[in-house]
């Protein structure tokens, strides 16, 4: 699959996503440390926002057949209307947190025992 061109993004744009990527890094990072946050959907954001902003990020992302299967599916879903694509990304959330709750619970069942 061919890497489709960089389209650098306008300034004021390019400040606006690096305050979200530093946000999404430091919840993603408090997400890895607490069960309770979603931690890797926000490091996954950060890093899907980065390859945006950033040419060195894009080429790397698609350098990975993971991430690039990512980028893929991120892509086919901009046929959504934008409803649909808000709809989707708080089940996806929603998904996320009740799976970190459970995993919480798990862990404090352990610790109890």
């Amino acid at each position: 699959m061919p890497v489709p061109p960089f389209r650098p993004l306008p300034l004021y744009a390019k400040v606006i996503a690096l305050v979200l990527i530093a946000g999404f890094v430091v919840i993603g990072i408090i997400g890895i440390l607490l069960p309770v946050i979603p931690g890797v959907l926000f490091l996954f954001l950060a890093a899907l926002m980065a390859t945006r902003v950033s040419r060195r990020a894009s080429a790397a992302a698609h350098a990975s057949p993971w991430f690039r299967e990512q980028l893929r599916q991120w892509r086919a879903s901009s046929h959504l209307s934008a409803g649909h694509k808000i709809k989707l990304s708080l089940l996806i959330v929603a998904r996320a947190f009740v799976g970190t709750i459970r995993a919480g619970l798990g862990l404090l069942r352990r610790v109890t025992r």
